[in-house]
Parts: structure tokens; C-alpha cells; sequence
């Protein structure tokens, strides 16, 4: 009945977009000069056939945003869902529960696509760079038995998305995640950006992921909230993790990449001395839990997608980001 649901919902999308498409006139879409990413072993050549064209991409980016805006209108959650994997889901879950299942609605921009050139048989994924409510947005969709939303981030204020490599037909040269070629390769990338988060540039990150907000400026902050924690009465601690989701990355054009990844925040916050305060419940995060505070313990847990840049030879830096609290637990 779920998978019938689905269909239902898809088939009203696209004969929405079909019948936008026949008043707009759009024809084949272009591709990029910025990036998308992956998680494949090797780049494939220009000589095999793309198992996404960049016509898929555009048909499979517009009939999300359509059918991702009818549930938002709806306020149906459980759809919602559906249109999405790895992180996404999560964090989508979050949005409309934290709303009451009101989520926000996005305007969207002119849409350009980054389509690595993979073979049919390999993992397949594209990514999309595109204006949503004046932010730039990097989206990259990931095809299991269809397509949705794997991984999204926003630029950061005064960030600007590299040049990414393409033949001559448009499509973008995949990173390999061994990739030896740029200074971080792409499945060690998640790992260190978790390191320098908690211990800063004391860390064994340091030289190889720039210092910025969502890097040092993380883990000064957890330093500040840990020594404020202690005076009140109680600890404070707080860890991330690489997520166990795909790694997308894409060549740039000066021969480093674009990386996009997910890590996973655990906020621990726990009594110390019988006559301890209650502990506070951070106010984006009440809605996860049942009370404003808690006596003995407190755990919030994020998910946090991000974009990153990987120089041939320098430090990575984190250019784009979204997140947010999606669960939470006390006692």
C-alpha cells in the first residue's frame, strides 16, 4: 500500500512537471562549471556511455521539487521520507517533526547540473548546484530503485563553489575515494573534519583541514562549554563521528576536489553532584525531547551534511553545510 502510495504521489508530480515543462520550452539542460561528487573507486572515461545523462538529472531534480513541496504542503511526513536516503532521511524526519509537520516551503533558482560521468553498472548519482530561498544549495541525489535526495549542504557567507573539471560532452570527472592525487583523499575527509571539531589545532587534523567555523570553532566552543559545564555542576562533552553514508567527490578544474559528507554530532551533558541544577534542553531541541530540563542526563544528537574543498596540496576547507538536531534523550 506504501510502495502504491508512492507511485500515486510520483505520477501527479510528474504529469505537474510535464505539463510545466510543455508551457516552458525547456530543452536539454546544461552542465556546470562547479561540483558534484561520488563515492566510486576510479573515474571512468569519455569514452563510456554516462549511466546518467543530463537530461535524467533535470527530469529527476524537478520532480522532487514538485513532489517534495506537495508534501511539505501536506504536511505528510511519512512521503517525505520516501524521497530521501542516507542523512537526508533523518534530517527530513526532524524538519516536519519539529514543525508539527509544518515544515517550510523553499522557492528554488535556475538549477545547474553536475553529472559524473559513471558507468551504468556503478553506483549512480549527480549533483545539482542551485539557489534555494537566495542561498546556494548543493544537492546530490543517489539511484537505488529510484531516485532521492542523499545529501544536501548551503554555502557558507563568503564561500564560492570551485571549477569543477568536464569533457567535452559536460560531465564531471569523479574523485576516487583512494584518490592519492589531492591532499585528503575523499574517504578521509569526514574522519578528520570529526577530529579537529573536538580537539581543534591541537589535533592530528591540523595543516590538513583549515581553521573555520564547523572546524576550530567547534571545538573552542565545546572547550568553553565544557568549563562552564563544570562550574554549574555537571559535564559536558561533545563527539563526532563519520557517518556511515556515501562520500561524493568531483574533480576541480585546478586538480583537487569537491567533497561532500555527513558526520554525526553526540552532545552529552550529565549531574555530577547530588545538588546539581537541572540540566537545560537547548531550545532547538525540545521538541525531540519531553522537558524543558533534566535532572540527571541529557544526549542530543545532529546529523551534519557538508561540502568541503581539497586542494592538490593544501588544507581542506569546509565550504557549505546543513544540519540539525534529530533525536534526543534524558533522564
Amino acid at each position: 500500500m506504501r510502495a502504491y502510495g508512492r507511485r500515486r504521489m510520483l505520477a501527479l508530480a510528474a504529469g505537474l512537471l510535464a505539463a510545466a515543462t510543455a508551457c516552458s520550452g525547456s530543452g536539454e539542460p546544461s552542465s556546470s562549471p562547479v561540483a558534484a561528487a561520488t563515492a566510486a573507486a576510479a573515474p571512468t572515461t569519455a569514452s563510456v556511455a554516462p549511466g546518467v545523462s543530463l537530461s535524467e538529472a533535470a527530469n529527476a531534480f524537478s520532480e522532487y521539487v514538485v513532489t517534495d513541496d506537495m508534501l511539505r504542503v501536506a504536511g505528510d511526513r511519512r512521503f517525505a521520507r520516501d524521497l530521501h536516503r542516507d542523512g537526508r532521511t533523518d534530517l527530513v524526519t526532524a524538519e516536519f517533526a519539529s514543525t508539527g509537520d509544518r515544515p517550510a516551503r523553499y522557492t528554488w533558482g535556475t538549477p545547474t547540473f553536475l553529472v559524473p560521468r559513471l558507468r551504468p553498472d556503478e553506483p549512480l548519482w549527480f549533483s545539482v548546484v542551485v539557489p534555494r530561498d537566495n542561498r546556494t544549495a548543493v544537492l546530490t541525489f543517489a539511484k537505488g530503485t529510484d531516485w532521492r535526495l542523499s545529501a544536501l549542504a548551503l554555502l557558507l557567507p563568503g564561500q564560492r563553489l570551485p571549477e569543477v573539471k568536464l569533457d567535452t560532452a559536460g560531465y564531471a570527472e569523479v574523485v576516487g575515494s583512494e584518490d592519492k592525487g589531492v591532499q585528503i583523499s575523499p574517504r578521509y575527509i569526514a574522519p578528520l573534519h570529526a577530529t579537529i571539531a573536538e580537539r581543534g589545532p591541537a589535533g592530528i587534523a591540523a595543516g590538513l583541514i583549515a581553521a573555520g567555523p564547523y572546524t576550530t570553532e567547534t571545538a573552542a566552543e565545546i572547550a568553553d562549554n565544557r568549563t562552564a559545564a563544570k562550574k554549574d555542576g555537571f559535564t559536558y562533552d561533545s563527539i563526532f563521528s563519520a557517518a556511515d553514508y556515501p562520500v561524493y567527490a568531483l574533480r576541480t578544474a585546478d586538480g583537487g576536489a569537491l567533497v561532500q559528507y555527513s558526520l554525526l554530532r553526540t552532545t552529552s551533558m550529565n549531574s555530577v553532584i547530588s545538588v546539581s541544577p537541572f540540566l537545560p534542553v537547548p531550545p532547538e531541541g525540545r521538541w525531540a525531547l519531553t522537558r524543558e530540563q533534566y535532572r540527571d542526563n541529557i544526549k542530543i544528537f545532529e546529523t551534519q551534511q557538508y561540502v568541503a574543498t581539497v586542494p592538490p596540496a593544501s588544507a581542506a576547507t569546509v565550504i557549505a553545510y546543513d544540519g540539525a538536531i534529530t533525536k534526543g534523550s534524558g533522564l
